[in-house]
């Protein structure tokens, strides 16, 4: 299954685009004891990465961008100098987050709806990693197109591994009667079925929604208890239909200590 491809002339778009970035991964697994968001990766902090992608966006295609960001309480000045110092004048409010991340997006769309031109109905929204640093110009371009076609569309490349799905099952009766009951596995995880690769896609972000169907899915999730740590599923549980648009195999998220190395790497090539 092939995802088509969108294309639109941008001076055929609107030219305003909302952003939404949750920044308050805390770093566990990297095993640092600082925010990740602020985890140097070339010489330059991930969130600031992140922020000047959305910039060279910007300036490339002409859109006016008005971000918010999400981030832990601790970190709200650090967020702000930041920006300042990498000269980031499209930040208009960063908020507190919440306690998920399904909580800090409600606080994010929140604040956009203060925002001094907020969103109008069918305007993009992007919500976007802040530690998914590595975005391509290309794979804004498409999601931007995708923003102004759909009512929901994600970022996402088909699968290149194969997938088992797992079950759990009671692994006492396997067990040799020699084995003493102390070292006897009451559960075990086996395969249950191996899934259809073709059909399996990975979403990565941006995951971009229409203002007006956002604020549906934010809220109608809250009312019926649903939740969900990808935006996209959200909208899925109430039935809307999520776009798939094809995106970079590089657009990684830092959350372990390889990513940061892979990422270092893929600057490098990209100075040769």
């Amino acid at each position: 299954m092939q995802i088509p491809k969108i294309t639109i002339p941008f001076d055929k778009l609107d030219r305003h685009l909302y952003l939404i970035i949750p920044a308050a991964g805390i770093g566990s697994r990297m095993g640092i004891s600082d925010s990740k968001q602020f985890l140097k990766i070339d010489g330059v902090p991930v969130l600031a990465r992140t922020l000047l992608a959305f910039s060279e966006f910007s300036e490339k295609s002409g859109v006016t961008i008005h971000a918010v960001i999400v981030t832990g309480t601790e970190n709200i000045n650090r967020a702000r100098d930041l920006a300042e110092e990498y000269k980031i004048g499209f930040v208009e409010k960063i908020v507190e987050g919440g306690a998920t991340r399904q909580d800090s997006v409600a606080c994010g769309i929140t604040a956009l709806s203060a925002l001094e031109r907020a969103p109008k109905p069918s305007e993009p929204v992007f919500i976007h990693d802040g530690a998914r640093c590595m975005v391509d110009q290309q794979t804004l371009a498409a999601c931007y197109a995708g923003g102004i076609s759909y009512d929901v569309c994600v970022a996402a490349t088909p699968c290149k591994n194969t997938i088992k799905m797992a079950k759990t099952v009671d692994s006492s009766l396997k067990e040799p009667e020699t084995a003493s009951s102390e070292n006897r596995r009451p559960t075990t995880t086996v395969v249950d079925h191996t899934l259809d690769r073709s059909t399996l896609y990975e979403v990565q972000t941006p995951q971009v929604f229409h203002y007006d169907t956002l604020l549906l899915v934010s809220s109608e999730a809250k009312e019926k208890g649903i939740s969900a740590t990808d935006d996209t599923a959200l909208a899925e549980a109430l039935g809307i239909s999520v776009h798939l648009i094809p995106c970079s195999y590089g657009n990684i998220k830092i959350t372990t200590p390889e990513d940061a190395a892979l990422a270092e790497f893929m600057l490098k090539s990209r100075k040769i």
